[in-house]
């Protein structure tokens, strides 16, 4: 029976499973299994990649998220989040001692807007998170930015889905005041878990590097503030030196896939693509298309599993009709309504995106699709 093909997959070359079998031998023998020299090594490695002074690793996504928070003091303030981003990007405002409060999206970008951010902003606000969705960058972040800054509003990037995009050729990672970066195993790059925490602020880096070790300085006795035990391993290390190694290989193999979907999909009835702006290089963690009713997407998707393709969503229910929001009302702010989320989402299909993928497989979901939506008219 033929495998399925995966909507994300991990990509560990051939030479890259060697070359961390070694390493990962060295730090055997070494003894020295959390925080030695190859998280060392990938922290600075990473900062190099993103352009920033600082780049701390932790256990993962939503501990980073949580970190830059507390830095910033949120117990009893506002963040403002987007509603379609996965839960993490919310309750690490919670775990922090904040109240975050959901934004709509546009719909050409998927992101939160200016507009939207305006409309959320209270003399309770104190930040604002944007996430970049599948990938992509909000066309209006040099605006956002210019707004946080008027209004003394700290901005964070959740660039969990964007290692190594782009805008007017500045990464991810570096366009906010501090951003978080997500290693799980369907990111574009990844750790097994792991997060990472980059921001060109001393005093962040510092803080971060006392939190995820109990409150403490490296090798010292004394506890400075509060903390948790977040740290990265030395295993973890190695694999995020490796995928660093060759993130730029997967992007660019991620972006030929993208452009062969859109020369592939351009013309076809009943979907629509996404457009992305000029002075946007996009890591397309994920491919979404949008299809023109609910009931067809979900038939298409269950077509597409009838030929072995799995594909997915950017987040569908968004945040503000997640259980856990609508039964614990008073820690989340909703101040609907999201007209745009609660339209666009429940049409989005992500087709399969992974370096993994070659031509002929991707030709082969091209056809698929095409010939099971023109079904369905």
């Amino acid at each position: 029976m033929k495998a399925p093909i995966q909507s994300s997959k991990p990509c560990f070359p051939p030479k890259e499973i060697d070359w961390i079998l070694q390493e990962i031998r060295t730090v055997l023998e070494s003894g020295s299994l959390t925080v030695g020299t190859q998280v060392k090594q990938f922290e600075k490695k990473f900062a190099e990649y993103i352009g920033v002074r600082h780049a701390i690793c932790v256990s993962d996504g939503t501990v980073s998220l949580e970190i830059i928070l507390r830095y910033y003091d949120v117990k009893g303030w506002e963040v403002i989040v987007p509603t379609n981003t996965f839960i993490a990007s919310q309750n690490a405002v919670i775990l922090a001692g904040g109240r975050p409060v959901f934004a709509d999206m546009h719909e050409s970008s998927l992101c939160a807007g200016l507009k939207e951010i305006k409309r959320q902003h209270t003399n309770q606000t104190k930040g604002v998170m944007l996430v970049h969705i599948a990938g992509f960058i909000s066309p209006e972040i040099d605006e956002i930015r210019a707004y946080c800054k008027k209004h003394s509003l700290f901005l964070i990037e959740d660039a969990a889905h964007a290692h190594g995009a782009t805008w007017k050729g500045q990464k991810t990672g570096s366009l906010a005041d501090a951003a978080s970066f997500s290693f799980f195993p369907t990111k574009v790059m990844t750790t097994g878990e792991g997060g990472m925490i980059t921001t060109n602020q001393e005093a962040l880096a510092e803080f971060a590097k006392l939190f995820r070790n109990h409150g403490a300085k490296e090798g010292g006795t004394t506890h400075d503030v509060f903390g948790y035990n977040s740290q990265m391993d030395e295993v973890r290390g190695v694999l995020g030196r490796s995928q660093l190694r060759i993130l730029d290989a997967m992007l660019a193999k991620r972006r030929e896939i993208a452009k062969q979907y859109k020369t592939g999909l351009k013309l076809v009835k009943g979907l629509e693509l996404i457009r992305l702006p000029k002075g946007m290089d996009a890591s397309f963690y994920k491919f979404p298309i949008l299809v023109s009713t609910v009931e067809r997407r979900k038939a298409l998707s269950e077509a597409l599993q009838k030929h072995g393709i799995k594909s997915g969503s950017v987040y569908w229910p968004p945040c503000h009709l997640q259980p856990v929001v609508l039964a614990r009302p008073e820690l989340y702010g909703v101040r609907g309504p999201y007209p745009v989320s609660e339209d666009i989402l429940p049409r989005i299909l992500c087709l399969p995106m992974h370096p993994q993928l070659d031509t002929m497989t991707v030709n082969q979901i091209i056809s698929a699709v095409k010939t099971e939506n023109k079904k369905l008219r």
